[in-house]
């Protein structure tokens, strides 16, 4: 039985499946190329990205960051205490879920390479990663920390996060919340899956077709 292997980021994934091979292969003289197997299996990576974006923005917590300052806490992360936007440091007005946006919507290359009769590897380039995608979600207030991976893990401090829905704080960037110098009430954040988990299954659409 053939096997084809996938390549993604980080990724590497043997994947068995002979009906790729009876999908493209010439009956005439059983060979395969490079090129057909590209044709076959591009469209189906450019239809696990779009499922990836919509999982994306379909995400309680994306939803509620792209809500602004005055959203509520739909997500739960806080406890129903404040929002994210908040909580997180965002300028009022910022969009700070545009970055990811943009990682995940990066036009997806492939490389084919022959392995040997009817196997191939197949590397998929400018793939989104979490490394990617954390490094460029900075914590407004916690140098070298991701706002999008403390979804994941926690973030600090939400005891000393005091939100204001009606007033105005002078020196808070999103004008909703500030951070106090000292604990007032005991809570942690509500971690839970978010960029990891949505790779993960972007990745399953690919391997699975």
């Amino acid at each position: 039985m053939s096997k084809a292997f996938l390549s993604v980021t980080k990724f590497d994934v043997g994947i068995n499946k002979a009906a790729l091979l009876n999908s493209i292969t010439n009956s005439k003289n059983g060979k395969i190329t490079g090129r057909e197997v590209r044709k076959y299996i591009l469209p189906i990576i450019e239809e696990a990205q779009q499922k990836l974006i919509k999982d994306f923005y379909n995400h309680a917590i994306t939803k509620e960051i792209n809500s602004g300052p005055s959203s509520s806490n739909s997500s739960g992360t806080l406890g129903g205490y404040g929002n994210l936007f908040s909580f997180i440091g965002f300028e009022r007005g910022d969009n700070p879920t545009a970055i990811i946006d943009k990682i995940l919507r990066e036009k997806l290359t492939l490389r084919v390479r022959a392995i040997s009769r009817g196997r191939f590897r197949i590397s998929i380039f400018n793939a989104p990663s979490e490394e990617k995608i954390y490094t460029a979600t900075p914590i407004p207030w916690a140098t070298g920390a991701s706002w999008a991976e403390g979804m994941e893990k926690g973030i600090s401090n939400l005891g000393s996060f005091l939100y204001s829905s009606s007033g105005s704080f002078d020196t808070s960037r999103s004008s909703k919340g500030i951070q106090l110098k000292n604990q007032f009430r005991p809570t942690t954040f509500k971690s839970k899956p978010y960029v990891s988990k949505m790779l993960q299954k972007f990745l399953n659409n690919i391997i699975k077709f």
